[in-house]
């Protein structure tokens, strides 16, 4: 107990950085390659890829046979009659709308990576602190199984009351009870970051400190970054090509054609023969479809239009709150990291003094036990303190990690 909290985590770190345990960036490995969602993600950025083939994508081909009296008394005439169909969607709004859609998928791709990762590093960095508060509840047992024993033999030799004991046996009971909590919350834990990564068995993680950090930017432009705006930025532009692609609706279709087709006993006017059936006329034709019903294409012209208003609107409120999120984030690292420096300095090396004055006193019999407990819980706050500030301080830089898109 005469060391502080500082040098007990980076003690522990060091150790367990070399026994092959979990590090943070395994697991962030482990969650990149096996997330469900994240493949899931990956599988729709493949699809809109195909997608990107259909930007000219021409409806089907119509072929026609004709047989019969179409054009004379003869009954064996035929017409075979080729035509297709030119949308004129397919001149380029089409092409323009996959190519938008494929982006917003890689977009949504990364911002779940994103959101994943920061997910990842959220439940590793309480699961460390959870553990870090494990060790020091052991060594407050410690403290504590040492006091009950001293004042329950005290008790029996007459040198002290029942409250002295009592009091002693409730500060242990009080202790084991926030062990098990300690240990139920890092089940927990370990659950969630294991479906995270998707894995049948999570070993332990090694235990972290402090992460480092570079605050490039403190203001509101630092969150352009973030794929989750970079994709409602996205959309927007995804909206702009479905208007196009539904204003392209309103122009008429291209019709092209080709036929060929018997004029049995037609007068050939050069030489005066007729037409046989080996005789074969041939021609092409072109035309325009034309939409004659407007009202459906202007509905879905409008709907884009909403669409892309919608969009807009999203975009500006998600990067306002994001802005907004990143500033308190900001806030509250810069406040976090006054304080650690506070701990450091001071409060963590007088609450070592405390503690071991407190005991010597105790065991000398200059103090009672209520002036050892105060003591003993004066070093106590101070160092469940100092782990709260160290959380803070860790889930402060990993949020803001997340909102600058800085993986």
């Amino acid at each position: 107990m005469r060391h502080s909290c500082i040098l007990f985590f980076l003690a522990a770190a060091t150790a367990t950085a070399q026994t092959g345990q979990l590090t943070l960036q395994q697991a962030i490995k482990i969650a990149s390659d096996n997330n469900l969602g994240l493949r899931t993600a990956s599988l729709e950025v493949s699809a809109k890829g195909q997608l990107k083939k259909t930007g000219f994508d021409l409806p089907k081909t119509h072929v026609s046979w004709m047989y019969g009296q179409y054009n004379s008394y003869a009954d064996t005439d035929n017409n075979i009659t080729v035509t297709q169909g030119i949308p004129f969607t397919a001149l380029g709004s089409q092409a323009s709308l996959n190519r938008t859609l494929y982006a917003s998928a890689q977009l949504k791709k990364a911002a779940t990576e994103n959101e994943l990762i920061y997910q990842v590093k959220q439940v590793y960095y309480a699961l460390s602190f959870e553990k870090a508060r494990r060790q020091f509840l052991v060594q407050q047992d410690t403290i504590f199984q040492g006091f009950m024993k001293s004042a329950t033999l005290r008790h029996k030799t007459g040198e002290t009351n029942l409250l002295e004991k009592t009091t002693a046996e409730m500060q242990w009971y009080e202790l084991t009870n926030q062990l098990r909590l300690n240990e139920g919350a890092i089940v927990i834990l370990r659950t969630q970051l294991q479906a995270l990564l998707n894995a049948r068995e999570l070993p332990e993680i090694t235990e972290v400190t402090l992460p480092e950090l570079v605050l490039g930017s403190s203001d509101s432009s630092a969150v352009a970054g973030n794929p989750a705006l970079a994709f409602l930025r996205q959309q927007i532009e995804v909206a702009k090509s479905q208007k196009k692609v539904e204003n392209a609706k309103f122009a008429p279709d291209l019709l092209v054609g080709f036929f060929s087709q018997t004029l049995i006993d037609v007068i050939n006017p050069e030489n005066g023969a007729p037409a046989t059936a080996s005789d074969r006329f041939t021609g092409f034709q072109v035309g325009l479809a034309l939409p004659l019903w407007f009202v459906p294409h202007q509905a879905r012209s409008k709907a884009a239009d909403y669409t892309r208003q919608a969009a807009e609107s999203s975009y500006q409120f998600e990067e306002a709150k994001m802005s907004s999120q990143f500033q308190q984030a900001v806030q509250r690292y810069q406040k976090a990291k006054s304080s650690l420096e506070y701990y450091k300095q001071s409060a963590l090396p007088n609450s070592d003094i405390i503690l071991r004055q407190v005991q010597i006193a105790f065991v000398n019999g200059e103090i009672g036990y209520a002036e050892y407990l105060l003591g003993v819980r004066n070093a106590i706050d101070i160092k469940n303190a100092f782990l709260s500030t160290l959380s803070e301080y860790n889930q402060a830089i990993i949020f803001i990690e997340f909102l600058s898109g800085n993986k």
